[in-house]
């Protein structure tokens, strides 16, 4: 089955975010920790938690291509602002500093396998 690669990683993907999303709209002591070590405002994991579970849905339930390739596009740049954050701050904390270039890297597979060509994607309801 072609699509078996890219099913599996997108569980591997969807399930590190749905984490992340969580840790941040719980306010989870080493992600507020994490966000005052890079210099943000506490406040916006709440709007990081719901957008990663924004991404989540569409990644997965959108009949939208576009949408999808947005999806991704957040997931990116939420990955890219954390790395630059670390390494900016100088603040190359365990396990933040790893956390960030795994997600960056599912992403970037999972987008991969997506963009191959290998993926039929078909809308809720259409079978």
């Amino acid at each position: 089955m072609k699509n078996k690669s890219y099913i599996i990683l997108k569980v591997l993907f969807s399930g590190f975010m749905l984490f992340s999303a969580l840790g941040e709209l719980t306010l989870n002591e080493t992600v507020v920790q994490s966000m005052v070590y890079i210099e943000m405002p506490v406040y916006l994991l709440y709007f990081l938690g719901v957008s990663k579970l924004l991404g989540i849905i569409a990644l997965w339930y959108s009949p939208y291509k576009s949408l999808r390739e947005w999806a991704y596009a957040g997931f990116i740049f939420d990955f890219l602002g954390a790395i630059y954050g670390f390494i900016a701050t100088g603040h190359l904390v365990f396990p933040d500093i790893v956390m960030a270039p795994t997600g960056l890297f599912l992403c970037i597979l999972t987008y991969y396998y997506w963009k191959k060509g290998d993926v039929l994607v078909e809308p809720i309801g259409a079978r």
